[in-house]
């Protein structure tokens, strides 16, 4: 990870290493890769898009376990609703904190904040949304993921299989790594 942004990592290392859902120091590690590589094919403000994948689900912090254990159903939605809400106050401290403008700020936010429940045409918010998503099929976080969601990854190879994608590069990559998966799990 570049210098500019270890600083700001390690921070949301405090959130994310507090939230119990799953292993989010893993998943934001390949969510940050993952928007590294789209960044190389769609462009974007590499500063707001990768501080935003860094910092998008530090939320799940202040989630109340019950909730976080929650797979699916309204208990799920309410979680997802509460980590998008908790990660505004951690974001704007962590920015605040690292010299970021009140627009940088703000933007970084909105990016965050429509990283789930949205189907947004601005592009650095499909970018988010396509590393958040694009993250979980790489070797490490998928089989980190099977054993969290306790699914075979069979089953879970099956659940990505309906992973939706606004750009083309991120379901270039996507389809490469599936077929990886795939090729593992059959052997």
């Amino acid at each position: 990870m570049e210098k500019e942004f270890q600083k700001i990592w390690l921070e949301a290392v405090v959130y994310l290493r507090q939230a119990q859902k799953k292993d989010f120091v893993l998943h934001t590690k390949w969510v940050v890769k993952s928007m590294e590589m789209l960044l190389e094919r769609e462009g974007g403000d590499r500063r707001v898009l990768i501080t935003a994948a860094i910092l998008h689900d530090t939320g799940w912090s202040e989630v109340p376990l019950e909730l976080q254990a929650a797979i699916e159903g309204e208990m799920a939605g309410r979680a997802l609703v509460l980590h998008l809400k908790n990660s505004v106050p951690i974001a704007r401290k962590i920015l605040k904190d690292h010299g970021f403008t009140k627009k940088e700020i703000n933007k970084i936010i909105d990016i965050i904040l429509s990283h789930k429940f949205k189907n947004p045409r601005n592009l650095e918010k499909r970018l988010l949304i396509d590393a958040d998503t694009l993250s979980d099929i790489f070797k490490e976080p998928f089989y980190a993921d099977a054993k969290y969601y306790k699914k075979t990854p069979k089953q879970l190879l099956e659940f990505r299989k309906q992973n939706h994608f606004y750009t083309k590069t991120a379901r270039a990559v996507f389809d490469r790594e599936l077929e990886k998966r795939a090729k593992e799990i059959t052997g």
